[in-house]
């Protein structure tokens, strides 16, 4: 069997993530209207919503992710139907433990990410891909990040779970787009006929690795400390530095592509946003960080390499969709909104019931082109084996 041969994981994982992103948002114009308040297990809304979204949306995107490129990654078999059914039914077990007995949600994410980390480990040592191995560390981390914050979503252990698990998805964000953004930038204006973009494996990518490793680092250990605010200002720094050289204006006209540079620019905006607790050490900066982070840079590259992963799978990597660059468009005002619903106290419940209804309206304008636009060949269609690289998911 060809390596990419069988079952696409992304079509069920990706629809799940959606689904989920909706309904971990939706609740907020319930509580705005009074209707509810608390969760189970007398949770507070905001907890179960940033759990939802972090240890319920982003584990759906991972899967749909890692599965369905780790045999390109490694030469190996397509990951099982079998495999990816068991998988899905215990992601979906997580979610309804999540909202009827949630002190079981959490080991249950927890396994899942770490059979995910197990899956990857095994394969790449077995194609002798050793560089991969930071990836399964991350979703180790990100595993103990879920079975903290689950047990203990109240307490200060629950909080420093929460910290874990962003902080491992910042790192799969941040190792993730540098092998996706610039490969399919350079493909993009190669087809335009334009300079590439793309230079690796030199002191910029090193320092951006270093200072993102400190700068998240001292931000989960000490978030308050003086130090955490140093390490994430020079990581804001260096990740703008690296983030200058995709030079995202060159793809400007191609919203596939600039959604993804947009969606990491919120990376060094976070990082900043910590850094400047030095300067002002009563600004709220760990939710206006936390924020930028989830609504910014989760919530933009999750659709843009959702729906680059769906167009590749059909041989239509640059394909323009209305509908998709509409979600975009909703996708970077929710980010927007949701920012300065922490900033402008006296009207934050304009600004998060926008946040709210544009975010949800970015992931319906997804599902909707994923089940009847140009993304539903993606469900439907054979997986092809393209000769050339497009980039979605290795440079």
């Amino acid at each position: 069997m060809a390596p990419c041969a069988g079952p696409l994981p992304f079509r069920i994982f990706f629809f799940l993530a959606a689904l989920d992103a909706v309904a971990g948002v939706a609740i907020w114009p319930c509580s705005a209207l009074g209707l509810c308040s608390y969760m189970p297990a007398g949770n507070p809304i905001s907890i179960w919503h940033r759990q939802e979204l972090l240890f319920g949306m982003m584990p759906a995107v991972v899967a749909g992710f890692l599965l369905t490129a780790l045999p390109r990654w490694t030469g190996s078999r397509a990951v099982s139907r079998g495999t990816v059914r068991a998988l899905a039914g215990l992601w979906l077990a997580g979610r309804v433990a999540h909202g009827v007995a949630p002190s079981i949600a959490g080991p249950l994410v927890a396994v899942f990410v770490a059979l995910l980390a197990l899956m990857l480990t095994h394969r790449v040592i077995a194609a002798g891909n050793r560089r991969d191995i930071k990836i399964a560390v991350l979703l180790i981390l990100f595993s103990a990040g879920a079975a903290s914050a689950g047990n203990l979503p109240l307490e200060a252990e629950g909080e420093y779970g929460s910290r874990l698990g962003m902080a491992a998805v910042l790192g799969l964000l941040i190792i993730l787009s540098g092998r996706i953004v610039p490969s399919l930038t350079a493909a993009y204006l190669g087809t335009s006929k334009k300079p590439s973009p793309m230079r690796s494996g030199d002191i910029v990518e090193i320092s951006a690795a270093i200072a993102a490793l400190i700068g998240l680092g001292a931000w989960v250990l000490a978030p308050v400390a003086q130090t955490a605010a140093v390490g994430c200002a020079l990581a804001a720094v260096c990740q703008t530095a690296r983030l200058l050289r995709w030079r995202a204006w060159q793809a400007a006209a191609r919203p596939a592509i600039l959604v993804l540079h947009v969606g990491y620019g919120w990376i060094p905006v976070g990082f900043a946003l910590l850094a400047a607790r030095f300067l002002h050490p009563r600004i709220p900066v760990e939710v206006m960080a936390a924020h930028a982070w989830t609504a910014g840079s989760m919530g933009l590259i999750s659709l843009g390499v959702m729906a680059s992963m769906i167009r590749r799978h059909t041989g239509a990597t640059f394909a323009s969709s209305a509908q998709m660059s509409a979600a975009y468009a909703f996708g970077f005002l929710a980010a927007v909104a949701r920012l300065a619903a922490d900033i402008l106290d006296g009207a934050r419940a304009q600004w998060l019931g926008l946040a709210a209804i544009a975010w949800i309206a970015a992931y319906i304008l997804f599902l909707t082109d994923f089940r009847q636009g140009p993304l539903r060949r993606g469900l439907i269609a054979p997986l092809r084996c393209p000769m050339t690289d497009s980039g979605d998911d290795r440079s």
